[in-house]
């Protein structure tokens, strides 16, 4: 309905505001007029009133100096003393004239402003003095049609002028604002029916700009969601696909009796489990991120001995070490080694940086494992003589299977979620991670997290 059109009831109200405006400045011109008009005609009363001063002693005003003072004036006159009773002049007729002065007492200071019932009359008062009583001097003043016609011309015109420039102006500002929130609605109603690409135009620097703005960050973010998850499923769907058919595979050969004797049969279900635990893995980091990102990761207060765990981690991994002919420098520069947090998850973050560092580590290299101090917190290094990030792929490296060059990850075992969870298990204990790398050089990831004494 038009009633329920934005555009209409911003117009009605612009309107509306007009309109009121124009009738009180029409009010108050037409008042103002009226009272300068009639003040006029107060002077010349009360000039009459001095100048008969002397014969109003007597109480009467010879009759031709009295119609000589009507004509002047312009109106008819007439006295009354103070109960109201005519003492001299005929009041023209007028309904319910005596009730409009009889209802205010005469006073010395005053003048009276009568209006009848008529538009175009008005009844003034003077205080006189009639045989030393209180009095009253009365003209009863028509409004000529010539004035009438003056005040009509010199604003009732101009008003109308007014009006209508304001209501152009009017509906070219509802429009406008409505125009602006048509293409907001538009874009929005794209967007829910699929095409993620739809954008508002309107950005401007108002509130409805702002509104803009937000939609389309809002779609943006969502955009963005949308493709990681499809990203997601796909990599999910590859990185479960490629074992299982590995499983699948193995398990046929064995069914088919490709194993001739017992070490080749051990072999193969070696191969399974170490596909299976690829799997398993690959499930726990997957409940790793949706715990993380739902808040729902239950993460131990506790006082953790960083300088022992790094001494177990360095047991942990030196089988892999020597396997790929590294070398490991473990070094401890604080004698400070409690801080407070999750012992279980802070080996896992320390699992996962030292399982990249030596994925990537080329024979004959080095790996770094350093405590240090800084101010209010302990720094932990991982470092590595790898081939190194790109500056363009640093940012990305946090975010789920994301992989810097997939075919050599993937084939190297990643999963590309390791990092992502890290950080998150890292920024719940109430530290940070970053990482620093150049081509070539190596990478190097370093922890802060709060000591404790």
């Amino acid at each position: 309905m038009i009633t329920r059109s934005l555009l209409f009831r911003q117009l009605f109200s612009h309107m509306a505001v007009i309109l009121f405006m124009a009738l009180t400045l029409s009010a108050s011109v037409v008042y103002y007029a009226h009272q300068n008009n009639n003040g006029d005609l107060t002077i010349k009363l009360r000039n009459i009133a001095t100048f008969f001063s002397e014969d109003l002693k007597t109480g009467h005003i010879p009759d031709r100096e009295w119609e000589l003072a009507s004509r002047t004036t312009g109106a008819v006159l007439w006295l009354e003393d103070n109960d109201g009773q005519i003492i001299q002049g005929s009041p023209p007729f007028y309904s319910n004239a005596k009730s409009y002065t009889l209802r205010n007492s005469v006073d010395y200071t005053k003048q009276f402003l009568y209006l009848t019932e008529s538009q175009n009359t008005v009844i003034i008062s003077v205080p006189v003095l009639i045989k030393d009583e209180p009095g009253r001097l009365l003209a009863y003043y028509q409004i000529s049609p010539f004035y009438t016609k003056m005040i009509i011309r010199s604003y009732f015109f101009p008003v109308i002028a007014g009006l209508m420039a304001a209501f152009l102006f009017a509906v070219l500002l509802s429009r406008r604002l409505t125009r602006s929130i048509a293409d907001i609605a538009s874009a929005a109603k794209r967007f829910s029916a699929g095409d993620y690409t739809s954008r508002t135009c309107y950005t401007d620097k108002d509130e409805i700009g702002t509104l803009g703005k937000t939609f389309n960050a809002m779609a943006d973010a969502i955009l963005h969601t949308q493709q990681t998850r499809r990203t997601f499923f796909s990599n999910i769907s590859h990185e479960l696909k490629t074992p299982l058919s590995c499983v699948k595979a193995t398990t046929e050969a064995l069914i088919d009796g490709i194993a001739v004797n017992e070490q080749e049969r051990t072999h193969y279900l070696e191969r399974i489990l170490a596909e299976t635990d690829r799997m398993s893995r690959l499930v726990h980091d997957i409940m790793d991120m949706e715990h993380l990102e739902s808040d729902q990761m239950f993460i131990k207060q506790e006082q953790l001995d960083v300088a022992a765990l790094l001494l177990h981690q360095a047991d942990k991994i030196e089988p892999l070490l020597k396997k790929k002919n590294i070398s490991l420098l473990l070094r401890i520069e604080t004698d400070k080694r409690y801080a407070l947090g999750d012992a279980d998850r802070f080996a896992q973050v320390l699992d996962n940086l030292l399982s990249n560092a030596i994925r990537h580590a080329p024979s004959g290299s080095q790996i770094g494992l350093i405590l240090s101090e800084e101010t209010q917190c302990l720094q932990l290094s991982v470092s590595d003589q790898g081939e190194g990030i790109a500056n363009e792929d640093l940012p990305l490296i946090w975010e789920r299977f994301y992989r810097v060059d997939k075919s050599r990850t993937r084939s190297l075992g990643g999963s590309g979620l390791g990092l992502s969870i890290s950080r998150g298990l890292i920024e719940a204990m109430g530290g940070t991670i970053s990482v620093e790398s150049k081509k070539e050089k190596g990478t190097i990831f370093k922890i802060h997290i709060p000591w404790q004494k």
